[in-house]
């Protein structure tokens, strides 16, 4: 029998005790309360409510390996993005890998792929394969319903599909930015539970109170921490952490442990904030994770203080997990037919026109503003470009967007949510061409270049994922934005920026390789 004592956080008596645990067959077989020398905190791992892993560019067992150093022991995971790329074979591929690693990986079965039929990627999941996923025990919730038009006009496959997850009562996620009113009740009542879009209090206390649960995200683009913390105070029990898209340079100084420390320095009440990152998502998913209870799964991490919350062990099944070795994943997958192009299949003209629709990209938002811009006023307008890597007839949508501001270069990369086609923006179309022919040669990944330099990250692993440890997708990510930053590109985040210009179902102007889409209105330019 193992023994670890320390002073114990009882997440559900709301105390902090001395004692010891006695851990047996992968369980804790009992606690005792007794005085002990060991300053040591032992406390309930933490669970990311939403990510997908695909955004950190690690495949599972990686991804997994680094967030257990920051004792996260759980994720819910949503596969869309490999799905869209390589449909069930790519889900499948997720949950294969994610059974390889000890890390309580509780998928759910992507709802829409593609994001809207409007927006077609490189595999269609029907509400059938959705049906045969939520009977797959490794599938836990039937996965965000970004399709909120749909839901809202009962749409046959949007209701199928929730259809399916009730009858395997499983949970439904939502995907829900600026929805309210009538609109927003509709929705809920279709049986949608949660929601991790709201950017404001306003919008996150009316969804709350039509009985949504809602994930505070704090990810590498999408940050609203600052705007939700002060729910915490008032609606404990229906909220929920949640990173949604976070890249492993970010990934690398903290995960879940991060919101954490940020509400405790702003003087919450600690089990209140603990609930939430433990006892909310276990239960909301029933997650078959422990949380420190006589008979549970032995999961915990042990921390020197209750302020910083960095673990310095993770146990999962009673077994420490904090130091554990590198794991490739055992195959690669791809889909990718995408062919070279030329300055003038990227040729538009502005002639006849005084003003022009323009992206606004802003920081750490995956809101886009739809701005109108004279022409006059294009200093800081620079042409953004979207080629279809599923085909090999060339199909190329061209718009214009603001807030990169790139000098001397371009960007291009394979992902971009959800389709992942190409995209690519930079300050000429000899060099946006440059960028998404050295990406076509690589067969997906991210390329930076000023026509003298290059500096690119291969993703072999359907144009998403590196098959690389952590810390050398880490640095040549830094590396990238290293590259931007000297090309005088503003944005803290310029990759995952970019990824979400293609995302149809955020408001309010998007592009992908059929032109500029108004999602306000729901229909192309």
């Amino acid at each position: 029998m193992k023994i670890i004592e320390g002073q114990i956080v009882d997440i559900i008596k709301k105390e902090i005790f001395s004692g010891s645990l006695h851990i047996e067959d992968g369980k804790i077989h009992h606690i005792e309360k007794h005085k002990t020398d060991e300053e040591q905190y032992i406390l309930p791992g933490f669970v990311d409510a939403h990510i997908h892993i695909e955004s950190s560019m690690l495949t599972p067992c990686e991804y997994a390996r680094v967030a257990m150093k920051h004792g996260t022991i759980a994720i819910v995971a949503d596969p869309h993005e490999i799905a869209n790329v390589c449909g069930m074979d790519g889900i499948r591929f997720m949950m294969d890998e994610g059974d390889r690693t000890p890390m309580k990986i509780c998928f759910s079965a992507s709802s829409c792929v593609p994001a809207t039929p409007l927006c077609p990627a490189g595999a269609t999941l029907n509400a059938e394969d959705v049906s045969l996923l939520l009977e797959d025990p490794r599938i836990y919730a039937l996965a965000e319903m970004m399709n909120f038009p749909g839901v809202i006009n009962d749409d046959p496959e949007c209701i199928a599909k929730i259809r399916s997850a009730k009858a395997c009562h499983k949970p439904i996620d939502g995907h829900a930015p600026l929805l309210s009113g009538e609109d927003l009740k509709k929705y809920i009542a279709a049986g949608i539970s949660t929601d991790h879009e709201s950017s404001s209090y306003d919008e996150a206390e009316e969804k709350i109170e039509c009985g949504m649960s809602i994930l505070i995200r704090e990810g590498s683009n999408a940050r609203n921490f600052d705007a939700l913390h002060p729910l915490i105070g008032k609606y404990k029990d229906q909220l929920m952490f949640c990173t949604d898209d976070q890249k492993a340079v970010h990934l690398g100084n903290g995960n879940i442990n991060k919101i954490v420390a940020r509400a405790k320095a702003l003087g919450y009440n600690l089990f209140d904030i603990l609930q939430i990152a433990t006892l909310n998502p276990v239960k909301h998913y029933h997650i078959p994770m422990g949380l420190l209870q006589a008979g549970d799964s032995a999961d915990f991490i042990i921390c020197d203080n209750l302020d910083d919350f960095h673990p310095k062990a993770t146990y999962v099944n009673g077994e420490n997990v904090f130091d554990l070795p590198y794991l490739p994943a055992q195959q690669e997958i791809n889909n990718f037919k995408a062919k070279h192009i030329s300055k003038k299949d990227i040729a538009d003209s502005l002639e006849g026109k005084d003003c022009v629709d323009v992206i606004q990209a802003l920081d750490n938002e995956l809101f886009t503003p739809h701005l109108h811009v004279e022409k006059k006023d294009f200093d800081q307008i620079q042409k953004v470009v979207v080629l279809n890597r599923y085909s090999s007839e060339i199909s190329v949508g061209v718009g214009y967007v603001k807030g990169f501001n790139i000098r001397g270069g371009a960007l291009a990369q394979s992902i971009a949510h959800d389709s992942h086609h190409l995209i690519a923006t930079g300050s000429s179309d000899e060099l946006i061409v440059e960028a998404l022919n050295k990406l076509v040669d690589m067969q997906g990944g991210i390329v930076v270049t000023d026509g003298q330099q290059s500096t690119t990250l291969a993703l072999p692993v359907a144009g998403l994922m590196s098959n690389c440890p952590a810390d050398e997708v880490a640095a040549a990510q830094q590396a990238l934005g290293d590259h931007l930053q000297q090309l005088q590109c503003p944005l803290s985040s310029p990759l995952i920026a970019l990824s979400f210009l293609q995302l149809i179902v955020i408001p309010e102007l998007k592009i992908t390789d059929k032109g500029l889409f108004d999602v306000v209105k729901f229909k192309y330019l």
